[in-house]
């Protein structure tokens, strides 16, 4: 019966996180797919208008050709008296595409009209100037095609295969943390505690990108006219790339969470360390490491541990970072120290926590996800080591201790 009622709490609540993360991928998807497509529309529009403002100073300068050539759907002039008098060669001998007009009081008007004669079947930005002539007022038409609801097969084939992707994963981490229950009902209890932070981790920090990028699109669309599209694009495009990051960092902790440990193997952290900081980085790195210290262990997780720390001591470090590899009572030990301003005692464990980042780390680094120091300590535990930050001289020290293997 327990065995029963394990597997059916299992079942449900495999199904329960990959809903909720099918549920988050679906929101999350709508709004990216709304805010690239509000970016496409603002770019079409602004190449309706640049075409349409072309062929008004050439109607100034009285050098209005018979057929013009342009890069959007179709063109016309049309003077005082309705004639067409210049058009691209799609339209030509085809009557006025509308009968759309600026306000009284204003030079130009833009919108989006639907079954045209000259364009039967599809819907199309129209853009119309009004330019002053002596014969009377004559009217520009500029027409680009409206951009669909789902953008583009490629937009909409990338976000699917994401999500997809995303619960797939979820449904795995769960199905084979739950299947390596052995004691059913502490563990169902553990992991329903793992979902419940991932979701409320979720939920914490892809909320504020998203607030921003919204805030970002009803700006523009409230001053269309006033709005930089670039700039705009630009912004939602950082906005993008930090919901990214922390969607691939709270995966890499659900992996952890799950116990998902890939290939362990000897790693000599000497080589592993002088791997990593052979890049280039702003501030100096001095090492001091002793060869041969080798653990057991997942080679790229340990190389994303010590990327981590690297990364937090480049940020808080005024002039270098040390690196120091050796042996200590029979473990492996890695230390890495900044000459920064350090940690408050009373802080050493808290900027291990999910989402935690000081005052001071807010200011250095506005663009962090807040899960570098979590996701190094699971990985330090998931090779039955610890990672903790120690008293220095100087600076914050964290050292991370792992069980060394000898031969």
């Amino acid at each position: 019966m327990v065995t029963r009622f394990g597997r059916s709490v299992r079942a449900r609540l495999t199904l329960f996180a990959s809903l909720a993360m099918a549920l988050l991928c679906v929101v999350v998807s709508a709004f990216v797919l709304y805010a690239v497509r509000t970016t496409a529309v603002g770019y079409r529009t602004n190449e309706a208008l640049t075409a349409a403002l072309r062929v008004v100073h050439l109607v100034k300068r009285d050098e209005l050709p018979a057929r013009i050539s342009s890069e959007v759907d179709g063109i016309q002039v049309v003077d005082a008296a309705g004639r067409v008098v210049s058009t691209t060669a799609n339209l030509t001998g085809r009557p006025p595409m509308s009968r759309l007009t600026p306000a009284r009081d204003n030079a130009g008007r833009t919108q989006v009209v639907c079954d045209l004669p000259v364009f039967p079947g599809r819907c199309e930005i129209l853009v119309v100037l009004r330019v002053y002539e002596r014969d009377g007022d004559w009217l520009v038409y500029a027409a680009r095609a409206m951009v669909p609801r789902y953008v583009h097969p490629a937009v909409l084939g990338f976000l699917g295969g994401d999500s997809l992707a995303l619960v797939a994963l979820t449904w795995f981490g769960v199905s084979r943390a739950m299947a390596r229950t052995r004691t059913p009902i502490t563990r169902l209890e553990q992991a329903v505690e793992r979902q419940r932070r991932f979701v409320a981790d979720a939920s914490h920090d892809l909320r504020s990108p998203i607030t921003a990028m919204r805030v970002q699109i009803e700006e523009a669309l409230l001053y269309p006219a006033d709005a930089d599209w670039r700039r705009t694009g630009a912004a939602l495009l950082s906005g993008l790339d930090r919901l990214e990051a922390i969607v691939g960092d709270l995966l890499t902790l659900a992996r952890l969470d799950a116990g998902a440990l890939a290939d362990r193997e000897p790693v000599d952290l000497a080589e592993l360390v002088g791997a990593e900081t052979a890049r280039p980085r702003s501030k100096p790195v001095i090492t001091t490491l002793r060869p041969g210290v080798t653990v057991m262990g997942d080679r790229l997780q340990l190389a994303r541990l010590l990327t981590n720390l690297l990364d937090n001591a480049e940020r808080h470090a005024e002039s270098q970072v040390v690196v120091a590899v050796r042996r200590h009572l029979g473990l492996a030990v890695l230390e890495v120290l900044d000459d920064g301003a350090g940690i408050a005692p009373d802080q050493r464990e808290v900027v291990f926590q999910r989402f935690t980042r000081l005052a001071a780390a807010r200011d250095r680094d506005g663009g962090g996800t807040g899960l570098g120091l979590a996701i190094a300590r699971e990985i330090a535990l998931a090779h039955a080591g610890t990672l903790t930050l120690e008293d220095s001289d100087r600076g914050a020290r964290f050292v991370m201790r792992l069980p060394i293997t000898e031969g």
